[in-house]
């Protein structure tokens, strides 16, 4: 997930527009205290554990730009946020957990999308993915089995209104949603779900904005056939910190609708380099992951989602093969980014979950014709 996560942050500084692409620019920056709790609904506690930390963030205007996968979805500005959260006071699994954990200090690369506005109060939704240090975690503090590894991935969104006080601030207020987690890329790591209430200040500089110019770039404007192929890896228990290698290759055809969205049919293979032994269950067990042969391979269907040099595929499939010692898990759903170097050519990190576990990430090239 270390690798998911870097790969995630060269994917959306994709999403930075030069001066030549894009003049003028409008800029701001928020700062915004936050209240909450964890919301894994199996740890106990539900709501009743104190967290504490606040956001900050510096954003640009891309409203202007008329690319219309900016149009279409309602983007307004994209930008990078700063995350602290104070985790201390969680008690974690009938109090199994209590005092493991410590502190999150993250960066995530984020998009504002305005949802709708009535009179002055805009309503926005603004997701973000990065990376989080945490100072707390299973291999220094065998209590909290949530976070296994120093550095994990930090997804984010928030929902919340906007409403300007004078020409240069607005009021935000709204709800927030963390996750943080390593994505199985060392074990234990139940991954941490946390919920929050915010209230904060946007200081910016607005300006009218004539301009409006388009980015260089274009997706394909057809169908295509998709190729690509990667590797990752999986922990495995035990105190080495050991992971497991496999790689995920994959064969489909693309659906053209339109700039934004492609619908995607294809097939999925992934080989391990480590099959399962029971006379080594520790060292080779994968959880849903776990296969007593080198190769499974499945169907799957799902969409591209493009923004700009970004696409967000999402897909669900089923085994055709797959001798697994987990005999309910016949069904599997990938997700990730993909940075477009070229139309034709992409940088990918694709997770591979069951149910809502991820197995593991792949990473890879992507290819289209």
């Amino acid at each position: 997930m270390k690798k998911q996560l870097l790969s995630l942050a060269l994917v959306f500084t994709g999403l930075s527009f030069t001066k030549a692409q894009i003049a003028p620019e409008n800029h701001s920056i928020i700062f915004k205290p936050v209240f909450g709790t964890h919301i894994n609904n199996d740890q106990g506690h539900l709501f009743q554990d104190q967290i504490t930390g606040f956001d900050a963030a510096y954003f640009k205007d891309i409203s202007q730009n008329s690319d219309k996968w900016i149009g279409f979805s309602g983007a307004k500005s994209y930008g990078i946020g700063f995350i602290f959260r104070d985790l201390s006071k969680l008690k974690g699994t009938k109090d199994t957990s209590a005092n493991a954990f410590g502190q999150v200090y993250g960066a995530v690369l984020q998009l504002d999308f305005q949802l709708f506005k009535i009179g002055k109060a805009k309503f926005n939704f603004t997701p973000g993915v990065g990376l989080g240090y945490t100072n707390k975690y299973y291999f220094n503090n065998t209590k909290n089995r949530f976070l296994g590894s120093p550095i994990n991935e930090t997804i984010k969104a928030d929902l919340g209104m906007e409403l300007p006080l004078s020409k240069y601030t607005d009021l935000m207020a709204g709800f927030g949603f963390l996750h943080v987690s390593n994505g199985g890329a060392t074990v234990p790591n139940g991954g941490l779900n946390t919920g929050n209430v915010y209230i904060g200040l946007k200081l910016g500089n607005p300006k009218e904005l004539t301009a409006e110019r388009k980015s260089t770039y274009t997706t394909l404007h057809r169908n295509s056939i998709e190729l690509s192929a990667g590797l990752g890896a999986r922990g495995v228990f035990g105190d080495n910190n050991k992971s497991l290698y496999k790689s995920g290759l994959y064969a489909g055809y693309n659906f053209y609708l339109n700039d934004i969205m492609s619908l995607k049919a294809g097939a999925d293979a992934v080989y391990y380099y480590s099959v399962f032994d029971p006379n080594r269950f520790g060292e080779t067990f994968q959880n849903y992951g776990t296969s007593y042969d080198r190769w499974r391979t499945g169907l799957s269907i799902g969409a591209d989602i493009n923004l700009w040099r970004v696409t967000v595929a999402a897909q669900i499939g089923k085994y055709i093969h797959y001798n697994r010692l987990m005999e309910k898990a016949t069904w599997y759903w990938t997700f990730g980014p993909t940075f477009n170097i070229t139309p034709h050519i992409g940088l990918q990190a694709k997770t591979y979950m069951h149910f809502a576990q991820a197995d593991y990430v792949n990473w890879g090239v992507v290819y289209r014709f």
